[in-house]
């Protein structure tokens, strides 16, 4: 028997697998190819047709236009169900046994897996949190860790980087963003007080800071306020504003 027939494997329905995708008969190559590019041309189909602005996914304005799209949270939870697929964080566990302990890590890495219903591993991610960004806020360094890694995964399950960035805040054009935003001082921007009690009602009132921050940008945008990356940046001009706004975004999200 050739190496190569030895790589063939036949399952229950008699479809043939190989070791390497490579090493197919040309014919069932090409016919697979032909079906997942179908597929994904009708998930991409009905990602722009079902999925909302502004809930699952936001941009933010730059003096080049709009950012790239940004998956949110939600989005990412409506691929996942339409497709039939779960989410697990099987590293969930021992970062929650070492905070049970006190010990307190600068950062918190958290894995995510998209799983079939066979319990089959799709595709994975990671998301990360400084302590820092969240001023310690354990809870939310945690929730934030989990969502970038369930978008990260899911944006590698279906090669959807050309459609969505991760994350409005790990964005990879960073630099450029910062080289568009108008220069502020840091008396313009809400104080570390005012950042806390916003971050408080934003948990209080389960709302997400990426939406939240999508619909301050544009407030900020129309108010020749320049951008708005995180919560820290947001100017002290919109803060009474917005924390009056709070219970009607909670109403309608």
């Amino acid at each position: 028997m050739s190496s190569q027939e030895m790589a063939i494997v036949i399952d229950d329905e008699s479809s043939i697998k190989m070791a390497n995708p490579m090493d197919l008969p040309p014919n069932i190559f090409n016919a697979d190819l032909e079906r997942r590019s179908q597929n994904r041309q009708l998930l991409l189909n009905w990602i722009r047709s079902s999925l909302k602005e502004g809930v699952d996914y936001g941009s933010i304005p730059t003096k080049r236009g709009p950012s790239k799209p940004s998956l949110f949270k939600p989005g990412a939870e409506k691929i996942c169900g339409m497709l039939g697929i779960t989410v697990h964080f099987p590293s969930l566990k021992e970062t929650e046994q070492a905070l049970l302990q006190g010990l307190i890590p600068e950062y918190v890495m958290v894995r995510c897996e998209l799983k079939n219903i066979h319990g089959q591993t799709l595709a994975d991610g990671v998301g990360a949190r400084s302590l820092k960004q969240d001023y310690g806020d354990i809870n939310k360094i945690l929730k934030m860790s989990c969502k970038s890694a369930h978008c990260d995964a899911v944006l590698r399950l279906a090669g959807l980087s050309e459609v969505f960035t991760q994350d409005l805040e790990d964005m990879k054009n960073l630099r450029t963003m910062n080289e568009n935003k108008p220069s502020t001082s840091s008396s313009t921007c809400i104080t570390e007080a005012q950042h806390r009690e916003l971050s408080n009602q934003l948990t209080k009132l389960n709302l997400d800071n990426e939406r939240f921050i999508a619909y301050c940008n544009k407030i900020a945008s129309a108010k020749s306020l320049g951008s708005i990356r995180s919560l820290n940046e947001l100017p002290t001009a919109l803060f009474d504003f917005v924390m009056k706004k709070l219970p009607e975004l909670s109403a309608a999200a």
